[in-house]
């Protein structure tokens, strides 16, 4: 697996690190000054499309969990059943609110298009999908058009959009700030990117620390709080951001207008 080294803080520019945890075979270390959190070394994205070849994908969706996965997932299923939040539900009212009828989104990461299904018959629909085999399956939705490959050296030629989704995707990429500026240059004026991803800042991780199910090295090899993913938006350009985050919730949302 090729890997890189991050030797300067995205968020605040440091290049002092802090060992905070050694998982499997990684460490994992943390900017002093903003919090910043990534794994050491990264996977870079140029080896990342053979974690997601068809039978990758196939095996891990079969594969057996720990029992510590296998108890997060239940009690995640458990209170969005109580509290009535719905992934796809939450994304979609999302755009609705930002975004007109008609108008174009893009899903980076877009897996097997499940979330554009949601949304075909009221938006263009556009997606980027590493996996050649996940691309192929929300093609055959139809309503949508999604291309395969990696989405920082992907040529859009000019195209622009109004909203851009990546839900649960930055943590899976080994250069944060230049996968957030590409989605700022994509979007229109006024236009919204719209992210999901896990919260290092939550109680679960500083209870539990490194059996914290988000850390999961080399699958998930960078790691933000609300306050350095709004910071690193800020610095890119973006205008206006608001995050959402629970404490016993891994996950945290973050909204930013161009």
């Amino acid at each position: 697996m090729e890997t890189r080294h991050i030797t300067v803080c995205p968020v605040c520019d440091s290049s002092e690190w802090n060992k905070i945890y050694h998982v499997k075979d990684w460490d994992i270390e943390q900017c002093p000054h903003c919090a910043f959190a990534k794994i050491d070394p990264l996977p870079t994205r140029q080896s990342r499309p053979e974690m997601y070849k068809k039978d990758k994908v196939l095996e891990r969706n079969t594969k057996k969990k720990p029992a510590i996965v296998r108890f997060s997932r239940v009690m995640k299923r458990f209170w969005n059943k109580v509290l009535k939040r719905d992934k796809s539900r939450i994304f979609r009212q999302k755009i609705e609110k930002y975004v007109a009828p008609g108008k174009k989104v893009l899903d980076v990461g877009c897996g097997d298009g499940s979330f554009l299904e949601t949304i075909k018959g009221r938006y263009e629909c556009y997606g980027v999908e590493i996996s050649d085999y996940l691309a192929e399956l929300a093609n055959n939705r139809g309503g949508m058009k999604v291309q395969a490959g990696d989405f920082q050296s992907m040529d859009f030629e000019g195209q622009k959009f109004d909203a851009i989704t990546l839900i649960s995707i930055i943590e899976h990429v080994d250069d944060p700030e230049g996968t957030l500026k590409k989605c700022y240059e994509l979007l229109n004026d006024g236009g919204v990117l719209i992210q999901k991803t896990v919260n290092y800042n939550c109680l679960n991780r500083k209870i539990v620390k490194d059996k914290w199910t988000g850390l999961r090295p080399p699958d998930h090899i960078i790691y933000f709080d609300p306050k350095n993913l709004q910071q690193l938006l800020k610095k890119l350009g973006f205008k206006s951001m608001s995050s959402s985050a629970w404490a016993f919730n891994d996950n945290m949302y973050c909204d930013a207008v161009k």
